[in-house]
């Protein structure tokens, strides 16, 4: 399955500077309801299209527990490779890899 094919969407702070992504749930089907488990990450080096960050990143990832940011390579949702793997198994989600764009 690809990244694409769950809906991502990017987490943006200061206007473009991308610092994670949401996407659907690859182990949930939608609901009776429609509704959708989306989960998130966010990257330890994030996409920087104007070449600055208007905010304190690498203090506030100080702040916050290291086994939530993830390394990433790729700067589009069909590039994309995140490590360490994304594990929501805790919560009853998915469990897995990102890797070139693929879900697996």
């Amino acid at each position: 399955m690809r990244l694409v094919d769950l809906d991502p969407r990017w987490i943006a702070v200061a206007g473009d500077d991308r610092v994670g992504i949401t996407f659907r749930c690859p182990h949930c089907p939608s609901g009776e309801r429609g509704e959708t488990t989306f989960l998130g990450i966010f990257f330890v080096e994030p996409i920087d299209p104007n070449q600055h960050v208007d905010i304190d990143w690498p203090n506030y990832m100080l702040q916050h527990p290291a086994s939530r940011f993830w390394h990433r390579i790729g700067e589009t949702f069909e590039q994309l490779t995140v490590t360490p793997s994304v594990d929501a198994s805790q919560h009853g989600h998915w469990h897995g890899f990102i890797t070139n764009g693929e879900v697996s």
